[in-house]
């Protein structure tokens, strides 16, 4: 069985790993800028003209409706009429 690493071990490995990595990177872009020839260069293209762009429209913002809000009206409650007294015919 294989012997547990401890966290600085683990530590170390990794490290050695990502130094060797780095090394074969350098060496993979020296290769290709060695290779590639100066002249064959993209084609710069032509500046594009400036023109001003349309604002993007803002979204109508999707609100609640208000709600009403309740309050009790206090109403006065009407007087009764005194009620009418007919003359009389026999006085």
């Amino acid at each position: 069985m294989a012997k547990k690493l401890g966290k600085g071990e683990k530590l170390d490995l990794i490290l050695s790993e990502l130094s060797v990595l780095r090394g074969e990177v350098k060496k993979l872009l020296k290769q290709t800028s060695a290779a590639g020839e100066p002249d064959l260069k993209a084609p710069a293209r032509p500046a594009r003209p400036r023109v001003a762009k349309k604002a993007a429209k803002r979204a109508a913002a999707s609100r609640k409706p208000a709600k009403a809000v309740a309050k009790p009206i206090l109403v006065e409650p009407a007087e009764p009429e005194p009620p009418v007294k007919l003359a009389s015919r026999g006085a």
